[in-house]
């Protein structure tokens, strides 16, 4: 050891200081209102990952909505095709992503309200952060536990590697959703309404609790619960629905009087852009889809609109041109392929768009609603009825009825307005990670799917028919996590 190290150490701890203020660690950092706004900021940094990377994956392509472009050339994607035809292993790189983003974003909350309440931030703030960190802890363990069911309950700042192991033991769904309900609830009480600064545009509010805590409760079956709570977010009156369906998606009119809570993302080389055209876009399009090449290799064709997807859209329904490009002709077997085309919008330079992804929007909320109303008690062109219509104007579609000749638009029972709900949904909120567990919730997985892999299956000779006969209503937990596992 140099003589000059053993010097310095044999000097005192005046020489040798650990933490300068000059510079930002664990040890100085957590103490101002700006410090602690940059870490909660930290907390919503990993869902800019899981909406670029495999949250469509899980919760699209495992659903009938989408589907792969078979790629002759290039099979390195199989890990997609694993998981849209039930057959992923567990450690396909998609759940092993899904899972370490989602904890990561669980840490970074936890770090945050364990070191708020000891801090000189005002209180107004301090219960916005608040709100802000156990939301974002909310809904991070609600994708977990619909994604992988038991998994591990962390609710404090993991300080060591004695520690970690510790809590790597799954817990029960059910204390999962308890936790979660306390922390959707706690979110409520402590987040504003609306903000007016414009760079506080995209942060949760108290609408963006209420309705998680109302999807939630619709998980549960709690229909009655969970219609307090969007009947709370309709009486706010702090959304409402375009008129332009379009403009949901349009990069000009981000976090708009529709938007209750969307992924943000800025175009640049700044690591904050998203991408999604280039894996939507058919792999072989080259730049006439995206406007730039989508990239060689198995980088694009994923997410692709299945025929029954398409067949779900009535005659005339505005939504589709809106959602789905179908201007694209694969050279090699002269067929359409079509594609995911919310997200297309001009950008500047390959590969970063500025595109944000939609979590939650006002049309979730009032189809949510109407679904909650039937559950609890059938009313022929009741309420939900209207809900239920309001969304279909705005498609260009005529209203349904309980008593229209055209059995089309009749909606003559519970069951019949249950299925209406779900094929609404389907179109409606196409592409946004909502259906699989949409299926999930309704428990429609092995009625929607079993004949739907059937379907698949005689259209595309690829697709491996054994898949769709074991229809997973959970992921696989990722093998290095069951490594993990206390003996």
């Amino acid at each position: 050891m140099p003589f000059a190290f053993l010097t310095l150490m044999g000097c005192g701890e005046d020489y040798l200081n650990l933490n300068p203020e000059v510079n930002q660690s664990a040890g100085n950092f957590y103490k101002t209102k700006t410090q602690f706004v940059q870490a909660v900021n930290g907390a919503y940094a990993p869902l800019q990952g899981l909406y670029t990377g495999p949250f469509w994956v899980l919760a699209e392509m495992r659903s009938d909505n989408t589907s792969y472009q078979y790629n002759t050339v290039d099979r390195s994607g199989f890990p997609f095709e694993e998981v849209d035809e039930f057959r992923e292993i567990s450690n396909n790189t998609h759940t092993t992503n899904f899972f370490n983003n989602s904890f990561q974003g669980i840490s970074r909350a936890n770090v945050v309200l364990d070191r708020i309440g000891a801090s000189s931030v005002d209180a107004a703030s301090k219960d916005q952060i608040i709100g802000e960190a156990t939301f974002l802890r909310a809904f991070y363990y609600f994708n977990l536990v619909r994604i992988f069911g038991d998994v591990p309950l962390v609710l404090k700042e993991v300080k060591s590697t004695d520690e970690s192991f510790l809590i790597a033991a799954r817990k029960s769904s059910a204390e999962i959703y308890a936790q979660i309900l306390e922390d959707a609830k706690t979110a409520i009480q402590k987040l504003p309404e609306s903000y007016t600064a414009a760079t506080d545009k995209g942060r949760v509010t108290k609408g963006t609790a209420r309705t998680l805590l109302a999807e939630v409760y619709m998980t549960q079956k709690n229909f009655a619960a969970a219609t307090t709570e969007l009947r709370a977010i309709v009486q706010s009156n702090k959304y409402q629905l375009l008129s332009n369906y379009a403009d949901n998606f349009s990069i000009t009119k981000k976090n708009g009087a529709e938007s209750v809570f969307e992924i943000q993302y800025v175009e640049g080389p700044n690591g904050e852009n998203s991408n999604f055209i280039y894996s939507f876009a058919p792999y072989n399009s080259g730049s006439s889809v995206a406007g730039f090449a989508v990239g060689s290799g198995a980088a694009a064709g994923w997410n692709i609109p299945t025929q029954d997807m398409l067949d779900a859209y009535e005659p005339g329904d505005l939504r589709k041109a809106v959602s789905v490009g179908l201007n694209f002709t694969d050279p090699v077997s002269g067929k359409v392929v079509p594609y995911v085309k919310k997200y297309l919008s001009p950008h500047a330079v390959r590969f970063q768009t500025a595109d944000n992804f939609p979590v939650y929007r006002y049309s979730d909320v009032l189809l949510m609603l109407a679904e909650c109303l039937n559950e609890t008690g059938f009313t022929p062109d009741g309420e939900a009825f209207s809900l239920l219509n309001q969304i279909r104007k705005r498609a260009g579609l005529s209203d349904k009825t309980s008593s229209n000749a055209d059995v089309n638009l009749k909606i003559g029972s519970q069951d019949d307005f249950r299925k209406a709900i779900a094929k609404e949904r389907q179109v409606e909120l196409a592409f946004e990670n909502h259906r699989w567990f949409d299926l999930l919730r309704t428990n429609k997985v092995a009625e929607v799917m079993a004949p739907h892999g059937i379907r698949e299956k005689a259209a595309k000779s690829y697709v491996i028919s054994v898949s769709y006969q074991d229809l997973k209503t959970l992921y696989q937990y990722p093998l290095r996590e069951q490594q993990l596992l206390p003996k």
